[in-house]
């Protein structure tokens, strides 16, 4: 029956409501981890540049640009799911993985904190791509 039921969802093109939660709370998320991300890369980048000391502490303008790269992505494919585009998964979550290790790469350390909620939706965005095509 669940396939029954996966199927006809697709078929009519009708949303599951955990699905639609959780794009709404991705679109609040990501949208404002980009615009934050965008503002510090403006301002934060080049402030940290000038500080004796602190250039090479954050990766400076060059993470920040990174970052609203990788939310601007996180943004799409939330946008692609909510259309029921599976496509919108792979984006979503190849964005999130990277971003959880970007701070390595910027030789900051890594937050198993900051890690939680992106694995958690990718798990479950995970669920519902049945619901996608």
């Amino acid at each position: 029956m669940s396939e029954e039921t996966t199927s006809a969802t697709v078929e009519s093109g009708k949303r599951p409501g955990l699905l639609t939660v959780l794009c709404i709370l991705t679109f609040i998320g990501s949208g404002l981890a980009t615009l934050f991300s965008l503002l510090a890369t403006i301002g934060m980048g080049s402030l940290m540049e000038s500080i004796p000391g602190m250039a090479g502490m954050g990766g400076g303008t060059a993470y920040f640009a990174v970052a609203t790269v990788l939310g601007a992505a996180s943004l799409f494919g939330a946008i692609q799911m909510w259309k029921l585009k599976k496509m919108g998964f792979f984006i979503y979550a190849g964005a999130n993985v990277v971003a959880i290790v970007l701070p390595l790469a910027f030789g900051m350390p890594f937050s198993a904190m900051a890690a939680i909620f992106p694995i958690l939706f990718i798990v479950l965005y995970y669920l519902n791509v049945k619901h996608m095509h």
